[in-house]
């Protein structure tokens, strides 16, 4: 753990004095030679950990991160969803499955990175919508973490311990539901998609 300086990480592991709290790369560290933000790996695709701040904290913390970043790899999709940040899962969701480029084939995105095709794009937004729609905390299954309200889809999802979970989900509505095997019903929850401010205070576990 450390202070942030600015704002945003700290260089080299020093914060300001003034600064908030926020989860460090590594306990020693140098300059940044890449756009990657480990400190935040934390939250995905590390996680097993969560602060045991209050949640604006854990949003801050997401804030501070260096490197802006939801294109080909970057993780800020599935970070802001296990966060709750519906708005940033949103964006960076929708620029996964439009923003392709001008490829003969759409699907294999255009270049960024890496190389075409570039599937990290699409894995990526496939990672963020399931995490939107669905996140486990060993049994326990929370629907809707960071869905969109004025989003609709119908969804068949897995969870641990052989479960599936379908439905519809409207307006913030979760109707059809259907969970395999039954006895796993009472370990769903969900949060009102259009209350960002609340993220959960859960530990998440692979």
């Amino acid at each position: 753990m450390g202070q942030t300086a600015h704002g945003k990480l700290p260089p080299f592991g020093v914060g300001d004095t003034n600064g908030t709290p926020t989860i460090l790369p590594a306990e020693k560290y140098g300059s940044a030679k890449n756009s990657e933000n480990p400190s935040c790996m934390s939250r995905f695709p590390i996680v097993s950990t969560a602060l045991a701040t209050r949640p604006q904290a854990r949003a801050g913390h997401f804030a501070a991160r260096l490197f802006p970043q939801n294109t080909c790899w970057g993780q800020d999709g599935t970070q802001s969803a296990v966060l709750g940040l519906t708005s940033v899962a949103k964006r960076a969701a929708t620029a996964a499955f439009t923003d392709y480029g001008d490829e003969r084939f759409p699907w294999f995105w255009k270049a960024g990175h890496d190389w075409i095709p570039d599937f990290d794009n699409g894995g990526g937004g496939m990672i963020t919508l399931q995490l939107m729609l669905m996140q486990c905390d060993g049994k326990r299954i929370q629907l809707l973490p960071a869905w969109p309200g004025d989003w609709t889809a119908d969804f068949k999802l897995h969870a641990p311990y052989r479960t599936i979970v379908e439905g519809h989900v409207e307006h913030g509505k979760v109707t059809n539901l259907k969970v395999t095997p039954k006895n796993r019903t009472k370990t769903l929850s969900w949060l009102n998609p259009c209350l960002e401010r609340i993220v959960p205070d859960i530990l998440f576990v692979l």
